[in-house]
């Protein structure tokens, strides 16, 4: 196994990616009832950042598996 399939297996089941949209929904929820709707949105840009970062370098990563893997296979 190597770090982009730990960290983002191609097969996702339906049900994983429905909890991790009732945690996300919940957490604004909370923000927004503690806070503002200024801090909740603030929050949700928060989200939107670590979760395209984190898939971004999941392709990097990906990407480096992939040139590792010819570059070292060919000695």
């Amino acid at each position: 196994m190597d770090s982009a399939s730990a960290a983002n297996p191609a097969h996702r089941s339906w049900i994983v990616v429905a909890a991790k949209a009732i945690v996300v929904l919940q957490s604004l929820g909370i923000v927004y009832m503690l806070t503002s709707a200024w801090a909740t949105a603030a929050v949700a840009v928060g989200f939107a950042v670590v979760f395209f970062a984190v898939r971004a370098l999941s392709r990097a990563s990906r990407q480096v598996d992939r040139i590792f893997d010819e570059e070292l296979g060919r000695q």
